[in-house]
């Protein structure tokens, strides 16, 4: 059978060289070949525009085509799975990843173009799809589907159960996607410019799936079981990367690497044995830290760490389910600063739920203790976090409801521009994700309290939007007007 698996393109966002989404249509790829099926891909993160998609894929005569995105890029994905559909009328379209996963029957029934979702983890349920077809009659079988039947009736047939085995897997299909990537200086790449002379070309691995923990805020994980890669697979992994593709700086797309220190303590002694020379960064969470396993890290290349720190009061990190204390992110702090990496990045969100003007101001003084721990690690240019925003599965959508930033008839696979686009703490990049906010204190409050009290810590991009938000709220009314972004 004839595959084509295609990324899906950025909205509003340029292209960078590593991508989450292309590991996982490598996956598929490579477990499609094992069975004998002849697999091609379309860079569409690369390629932008829907209707130069559809027309590399149409090039590839599929008979399957497969996809995915984010909650940030569906509508840029919409539009492509459109155009593509126009191009090649009979071939059959599956989706998947976390967006699609957790609004499976919303996306059938809002984009006609689509014939199936695969939920959660897509290699065996995709391999099985394809076992089925042409043809539906027997994909009432195949576990882990939503699909449309031919009445027009959507299914959702019995869950799959979690792959057990990662090591059963085959190493991702790069060459579909990797190679048409460019060069690029590492100090583009946030995360990874841990090492500022350096450049080169950066990939993301995985060394686990899972995560144990429940943030409210969160759709990374779709499951919370934890599995594990073969550290000497991982490594082979990166060493292919390196001699097939240059590779020299590595991202870890783990939710959690240090979640088993005795995972990544094998995994770091392995790169060490094998005398791997990469740049690498991971996301840790700021409890469970040992120094000797953060010095071990160091050794075997990891210049950058990244914490979900979100807030700096305990009331805010016990209503989103952090599970951590400010005493257990200010210790981790005081350890990570005694082993000198050169990069700590702290993820911050202004306005989750709980948040006050004063549990703010407690937040900004908290943020402002850890500067000394980190020393020219230090990272965060603002103490003012993103704001919130509500994706598909995830608690903070019964909250939108309640809250009443949700529409009653909102849909995630339908046009929606967020009604508080236009103001200054809304990044242009999320304005079809509908954003959080308290009933006590709503964006526009939000946005009042940063410009009089917390001014000194707006960036200059933040503060141009302030500027331009008249201007902003002008071309809101027009999207408003055609029903479509500008």
């Amino acid at each position: 059978m004839n595959i084509c698996l295609v990324t899906s393109p950025r909205y509003n966002c340029k292209p960078v060289q590593e991508i989450q989404e292309a590991i996982g249509l490598g996956f598929l790829a490579a477990v499609a070949r094992r069975a004998g099926h002849v697999v091609t891909g379309v860079d569409g993160v690369v390629l932008g525009y829907p209707k130069t998609i559809a027309q590399r894929v149409a090039a590839a005569e599929p008979d399957v085509i497969g996809t995915s995105t984010t909650t940030t890029d569906r509508m840029a994905s919409i539009a492509a799975i459109r155009q593509i559909r126009l191009a090649v009328p009979k071939a059959f379209i599956v989706v998947g990843g976390s967006h699609y996963s957790h609004s499976a029957e919303d996306a059938l029934e809002s984009v006609p173009e689509i014939d199936a979702v695969v939920i959660g983890e897509g290699e065996n349920t995709f391999l099985d799809l394809l076992n089925h077809l042409p043809g539906r009659d027997g994909l009432a079988e195949v576990q882990g589907l939503v699909w449309r039947d031919r009445d027009g009736q959507i299914v959702r047939n019995d869950p799959r159960p979690l792959m057990t085995d990662l090591n059963s897997l085959p190493m991702p299909a790069w060459d579909l996607f990797l190679s048409s990537r460019h060069h690029f200086h590492s100090r583009g790449v946030g995360k990874l410019a841990a090492v500022k002379e350096e450049s080169g070309i950066a990939a993301g691995v995985m060394t686990t799936r899972g995560c144990p923990q429940s943030c409210v805020f969160c759709a990374n994980s779709l499951n919370k079981k934890m599995r594990y890669l073969d550290p000497a697979l991982a490594v082979d992994q990166m060493e292919f990367l390196h001699k097939t593709y240059g590779v020299t700086a590595l991202n870890l797309y783990d939710d959690d690497f240090l979640v088993n220190s005795k995972h990544a303590v094998a995994l770091c002694e392995e790169m060490l044995r094998r005398n791997c020379k990469f740049t690498w960064w991971c996301g840790a969470r700021a409890s469970r830290l040992d120094i000797e396993v953060l010095r071990l890290l160091k050794r075997a290349g990891c210049r950058s760490l990244s914490f979900g720190v979100e807030t700096g009061t305990n009331e805010v990190l016990k209503a989103i389910r952090k599970n951590v204390t400010t005493d257990q992110i200010y210790e981790a702090m005081e350890i990570v600063g005694k082993v000198e990496m050169d990069r700590v990045e702290l993820f911050l969100i202004l306005g989750l739920p709980g948040e006050t003007p004063d549990t703010i101001d407690r937040t900004l003084r908290f943020l402002t203790s850890l500067k000394p721990l980190l020393g020219k690690a230090w990272r965060p240019k603002t103490l003012l976090g993103q704001l919130p925003h509500i994706y598909p599965g995830t608690e903070m959508v019964p909250l939108g409801h309640e809250n009443g930033c949700l529409p009653e008839n909102f849909s995630w696979n339908r046009p929606y521009l967020d009604p508080n686009r236009h103001l200054p703490l809304v990044n242009h990049r999320y304005r079809t994700v509908p954003h959080f906010q308290n009933r006590n204190l709503p964006i526009s409050e939000l946005c009042d309290l940063v410009r009089r009290k917390y001014w000194n810590e707006v960036l200059p991009g933040r503060r141009r939007r302030f500027f331009l938000t008249p201007f902003r709220k002008l071309k809101s009314l027009a999207e408003d007007l055609i029903g479509k972004p500008l």
